[in-house]
């Protein structure tokens, strides 16, 4: 009888000091699927994911994968045996090219002399591409491509590995919705291909959209698992949260005050350019942004984690000490 999973874990615990991360906690993987794993922060994603993988070591419970009882040693041991992960943040090597990020550490050689092959790495990259339908110059420098595209060249390394599981943590996070369409595509073509997907995500649109099955997760416990077409999202976010949301953000009745901190014209050559924005007491002020847009550097310099603006410009802020006195601190960059 075929075996209807390709991923079993039961029972899983792991515990560190002082925190049980995960208790007793269950994940079944049906072949050839895309199975979202879902939670608050916290909740034990992660922690599980990384089990899976053999980067921690589970304190009780079993792992069964493509049929047998596994114990991965690390990353490399998993991947050994097909099982691949895309993290969030993009590991590659920005300097290298497509085809040497791909084939890293298992480089075709010559025989003989073990010189790389470089004419064989740069044909094989060609067909792997070709084969899942992305249009991505092999011998493209990674830190010239886009996040998007160096997020496909992570899908292809995981296929050169002939991985028949995939993680992907976060996945969408910090690409366009067309980019997303895009990558939907190519997680179709993984599945038809006979290659199964696990899918992190906290956008419930996309688990609805590309999923089967959802497992829930709440603080290192499992809730349990639900057929996508089953499921609504108001029934979902019960599920993650623990109880039911009348509505997903409260406002807040709060006095709006007086500004606390004033960004004018704030600039910094190649980083950020003509920045201008203010916060009153009482605000929240949301920054957001793709990944790379500027908003973790705009922050930084002002509060001086980093190196000063290149250019000549100036910030107002007020501290706490100083909101009483009601006088304003004027920081100004001048170079």
């Amino acid at each position: 009888m075929r075996e209807e999973y390709i991923l079993k874990m039961e029972n899983i615990t792991k515990v560190f000091p002082g925190v049980k991360a995960l208790d007793q906690v269950h994940l079944r993987v049906k072949k050839q699927t895309v199975h979202a794993v879902m939670g608050e922060n916290g909740a034990g994603k992660s922690t599980l994911m990384k089990i899976l993988l053999g980067i921690y070591q589970a304190d009780s419970g079993s792992v069964w994968f493509n049929g047998k009882v596994q114990n991965f040693k690390g990353v490399q041991d998993a991947l050994n045996h097909s099982l691949a992960m895309i993290h969030q943040e993009l590991s590659n090597v920005k300097q290298l090219t497509v085809a040497q990020n791909i084939f890293l550490g298992k480089e075709p050689t010559h025989r003989g002399t073990g010189l790389v092959d470089t004419k064989t790495m740069m044909k094989e990259t060609k067909q792997l591409m070709a084969s899942l339908n992305i249009e991505i110059d092999p011998s493209a420098k990674m830190e010239d491509l886009s996040v998007s595209m160096q997020q496909l060249c992570e899908i292809a390394k995981a296929i050169s590995y002939h991985a028949v599981l995939i993680v992907m943590d976060e996945p969408t996070s910090a690409i366009t919705s067309s980019e997303v369409k895009q990558l939907f595509k190519i997680i179709k073509n993984l599945i038809e291909r006979g290659i199964t997907i696990i899918y992190i995500t906290h956008k419930m649109d996309e688990v609805f959209k590309i999923c089967d099955e959802i497992s829930v997760y709440c603080d290192g416990k499992y809730v349990g698992t639900k057929a996508a077409k089953d499921i609504t999202s108001d029934q979902l976010i019960e599920m993650m949260v623990g109880r039911t949301l009348t509505q997903m953000f409260p406002k807040e009745q709060v006095e709006i005050g007086e500004p606390l901190l004033k960004v004018e014209g704030f600039s910094k050559k190649g980083v950020f350019e003509n920045i201008n924005f203010e916060l009153k007491r009482g605000e929240i002020l949301g920054v957001a942004g793709l990944i790379g847009s500027g908003r973790s550097e705009v922050m930084e310099t002002i509060f001086g984690f980093s190196a000063r603006p290149q250019e000549k410009s100036i910030f107002v802020a007020r501290s706490y000490r100083l909101i009483r006195q009601k006088k304003p601190l004027k920081i100004s960059w001048r170079c």
